[in-house]
């Protein structure tokens, strides 16, 4: 019988041999799974918060944040949650991905769409809340009632941020544009302490200008109720880079995404996610019980990337080529990367939660009523 070479050599350098041959395989499989998670994951958002409190303001990431459920989810990895909040907004945050010193960031409509019109490489991956409202506050004394009076008033809004739209689409309903005023571009904490200094007559942003009906300031205006044109989305964009080096890492921070929009989006929570709102920003409780005062939280913080989110977003892109915010368009039901959330919803057993919607706001599948935006 033909003896082989295996024959020939001792059992003990064979089985050496093979414990040598599992135990590189066992450390080039660490490796690639090392390579395979980022050391640190860097978010960035605009800072929403007031009195010293960073914050992403009323939403999913303030229960995300808050309740630090990121850091839990990838401490066993070794994995450090890095969060980085900007009083310069939109514009700053843009800065920080063309630098790639960002990974993830939330942004207003507007500030998204500006940034991925400039080639900013980011991709959509979450729903952070939908149809938020915007604010007029003018300073002590001043006197406007309506959008007519605006005229020739100095005012600040911070440009390049989701506010710049619907403000101007505010002044466009009186037959305005922003030539028609005296536009002053200021951050959020230095138009506050403008507005109450009379340096203006009044500004425009969010729900947080509340905090300064004690020093004075009037909220005469509003966008509530004035339709689609006047909404604000939001969302969570990651680079187009991240998602590829990482795209387990970027499914298990959206399933806690969406894990909090479910916390956000219960009516039984409604109190509870108030009180942890104000608690973490900062802001004003009149002004976020103002903000959400007859809403639907369920519609308000669905997560699903669906035709009517996409709608929205082209007609963000639409109406920034109109007004001159933006100089290209895109193509935007491509920058959406929708399969994160998908996967979240099965996992987390949340698929009869919330509705989905066509690009008419009617719920897919059966005849409904447009939805209220």
């Amino acid at each position: 019988m033909k003896t082989t070479l295996t024959h020939r050599i001792p059992r003990l350098v064979v089985a050496s041999a093979l414990f040598a041959l599992a135990s590189t395989a066992l450390l080039w499989s660490a490796a690639s799974h090392a390579a395979d998670a980022p050391t640190v994951i860097r978010i960035g958002s605009p800072d929403l918060g007031t009195a010293g409190k960073p914050s992403a303001s009323a939403g999913p990431l303030t229960v995300v944040q808050s309740h630090k459920w990121l850091e839990q989810e990838f401490a066993k990895d070794g994995i450090k949650i890095e969060w980085n909040f900007f009083r310069g907004a939109g514009p700053a945050i843009a800065e920080g991905l063309a630098a790639k010193q960002l990974d993830v960031v939330f942004l207003g409509d507007l500030a998204s769409v500006i940034g991925r019109a400039r080639g900013l490489p980011t991709q959509y991956i979450f729903a952070s809340g939908r149809g938020s409202n915007s604010y007029l506050a003018t300073a002590p004394g001043v006197d406007i009632k309506t959008v007519a009076d605006l005229k020739g008033k100095k005012i600040s809004v911070l440009k390049g941020t989701a506010y710049q739209r619907p403000f101007d689409n505010l002044l466009a309903s009186a037959g305005l544009t922003e030539k028609d005023v005296k536009l002053i571009n200021l951050d959020w904490p230095s138009s506050k302490t403008a507005v109450v200094s009379k340096d203006i007559d009044a500004t425009f942003g969010g729900s947080d200008l509340f905090l300064l009906k004690d020093k004075g300031v009037n909220i005469p205006l509003s966008t509530k109720g004035r339709g689609p044109a006047f909404k604000i989305d939001a969302g969570v964009l990651a680079t187009e880079d991240f998602i590829a080096k990482y795209p387990e890492v970027t499914a298990r921070l959206v399933k806690q995404l969406v894990r909090a929009a479910h916390f956000a989006s219960q009516e039984s929570n409604r109190e509870a996610f108030i009180k942890l709102s104000v608690e973490h920003s900062g802001n004003p409780e009149l002004g976020i019980r103002s903000e959400f005062e007859g809403e639907n939280l369920k519609e308000r913080f669905s997560p699903l990337i669906d035709e009517d989110l996409v709608a929205d977003y082209q007609r963000v892109v639409d109406e920034g080529l109109k007004l001159g915010l933006i100089k290209q368009g895109f193509a935007v039901k491509e920058w959406f990367a929708p399969q994160f959330v998908q996967q979240a919803v099965k996992d987390l057993k949340l698929e009869k939660f919330w509705t989905e919607l066509d690009a008419q706001g009617q719920a897919v599948g059966k005849a409904a009523k447009p939805k209220a935006k």
